[in-house]
């Protein structure tokens, strides 16, 4: 063993083992901090849309949600930088066949899920990880104490323009991947060590988001991981460009504008790496959530999706107020359509079939729907059954980016089929309440459930407030669910009704108080 793999085996551990240590991190600071940043990143996304105000290191705000695949870097800073750049080598050379550096596929395995070549994968992930972290890293510390200039103005050090040093820092995280070199710069000459030990805590995180090497599959669990490992660096600071002074505080919160662009852009580069994974490595959906959630992987996309959409909902809506202004009556009719809905919300009115998401009124929805799909200009949920807006528009829009590919890998199920909640939500008439939705499923369906969180790991500066319920090795279970399978007794998916019935037990005993494995199954949100 290394000595970064045993500062990294030391510096994150399990903490959640049982439904005590379950209790334990529902009341935790980790959790609450964890939920936090999740909404932060989806309300920074609509924060300052009626503006178009530029600073130094913030570029002016679109009606895009500050995102453009020609300018990914534009929001980020000199370690997202990097980070950016290693994810974007991560979803190339890594999985090209042709590639030098590409890893092979299994073609003998005929399994509908789980290529054995994943592990070689992620055998590489955990191989490089160190160059990645340890490169986003130099690059925050060697430009911490620059001024950062703007687009076109050079900084006052090395001559470099913002974008050249977010350029050079994209690079070298591209390189980092590549293992073309493992330290850019020399060693801080203050408090080596410590360095070392942020380093192994963020790998850890980072070896948890691209799915786990045993099981061979990927969910929301392992997406978490990459949310800890985004919060992890926005509490050391990488969020941040310093200020005029040249100083920046560590612990300082980042405007809520940065997190949320900032986020968006990196995870437009993450799942480029984990649909390649999902798409070429077969890995199976994990856990029971595959089975009526959303795209059968992921949940937090969706979310800053809907919060991207809201930002353009509101850019549009400045956009036809201006228009009014100057008595264009047909915007003035469009603006009423769009305005129907926005205020009624929250938990009093729900869906039967989905408690996540509120009701729509039906005359309403017939109305938006009707007009949004021959509208360019105003689109509501309902706009992802416009396969044109798709083709035009997913590479901007991270939302239209999942629906589009939820109907690349499964061209022939019918949509309200294979993603029934997905077509629930394209019911509501806003993007408001798709997003509140869709944080508390967040909330209750992944940061609530026993099988995703058994997951986390916890060091330093994802802190664990708690004493676990045993010692146990760092390393995640390799089974979802622990299931104790008797005499007369079946086991039952976690979808199903939660008695645990055997073979001949009377339909109408009722249901039991004894569930598998010990706890509540997970059910989809609309059962009954």
């Amino acid at each position: 063993m290394t000595d970064a793999e045993s500062i990294e085996n030391n510096a994150a551990r399990r903490y959640i083992y049982n439904q005590a240590d379950m209790e334990h991190f529902h009341r935790s600071s980790a959790r609450k901090e964890l939920l936090s940043f999740v909404a932060e990143m989806g309300r920074g996304l609509t924060t300052g849309s009626n503006t178009n105000t530029t600073t130094a290191s913030q570029p002016p705000l679109r009606s895009h949600g500050g995102y453009t695949p020609h300018s990914p870097l534009d929001w980020l800073t000199p370690a997202l930088a990097s980070l950016h750049g290693s994810l974007s080598c991560m979803s190339t050379t890594w999985m090209d066949q042709n590639h030098d550096d590409g890893i092979p596929l299994d073609l003998k395995v005929k399994a509908r899920f789980g290529n054995p070549a994943f592990r070689t994968w992620h055998s590489r992930l955990v191989e490089r990880s160190y160059g990645i972290v340890r490169c986003l890293m130099d690059c925050h510390v060697k430009y911490l104490s620059f001024v950062p200039p703007s687009g076109n103005e050079p900084n006052t050090v090395d001559g470099l323009t913002r974008n050249q040093i977010l350029n050079e820092c994209s690079s070298r995280g591209y390189r980092a991947a590549s293992n073309e070199s493992r330290s850019l710069w020399p060693a801080p000459a203050k408090s080596p060590s410590k360095q070392e030990e942020v380093i192994g805590e963020l790998r850890a995180y980072l070896h948890d988001s691209f799915g786990h090497p045993i099981r061979i599959d990927y969910g929301t669990g392992h997406e978490s991981s990459f949310v800890v490992f985004l919060l992890s660096l926005c509490k050391i600071g990488c969020f941040h460009w310093c200020g005029n002074d040249g100083e920046i505080k560590s612990k300082s919160n980042p405007p809520p504008e940065v997190v949320g662009h900032a986020s968006l852009a990196i995870f437009h580069a993450y799942l480029n790496v984990t649909r390649g994974l999902q798409r070429d490595y077969m890995l199976e959906p994990a856990g029971s959530h595959g089975v009526w959630g959303l795209d059968d992987y992921h949940c937090i996309p969706f979310y800053l999706g809907a919060c991207q959409m809201m930002a353009r909902e509101q850019s549009q809506k400045n956009t036809r107020q201006h228009r009014r202004e100057k008595g264009d009556t047909q915007e003035q009719a469009r603006e009423k359509v769009s305005d129907i809905d926005i205020d009624k919300d929250e938990s009093a009115n729900r869906m039967h079939n989905n408690p996540y998401l509120p009701i729509s009124p039906s005359h309403v929805q017939s109305v938006v729907t009707n007009t949004n799909n021959d509208d360019e200009d105003h689109w509501t949920p309902s706009v992802i059954h416009n396969h044109h807006v798709l083709d035009t528009h997913s590479p901007t829009y991270i939302y239209l980016s999942c629906i589009q590919f939820i109907r690349q890998i499964k061209p022939n199920a019918p949509f309200f089929e294979s993603s029934p909640m997905l077509d629930d939500i394209s019911n509501l008439g806003s993007w408001s309440k798709a997003a509140s939705g869709l944080l508390r499923l967040y909330e209750g369906e992944v940061l609530d459930k026993l099988p995703v969180v058994q997951h986390f790991v916890f060091g330093k500066i994802f802190y664990a407030d708690w004493s676990p319920s045993r010692k146990a090795p760092r390393e995640a279970p390799e089974t979802t669910f622990i299931v104790n399978v008797s005499m007369g007794e079946q086991c039952v998916a976690p979808w199903a009704d939660s008695k645990v019935s055997s073979d001949h037990a009377s339909m109408e005993s009722g249901p039991s108080t004894t569930y598998t494995g010990g706890m509540p199954p997970t059910r989809a949100p609309w059962a009954k």
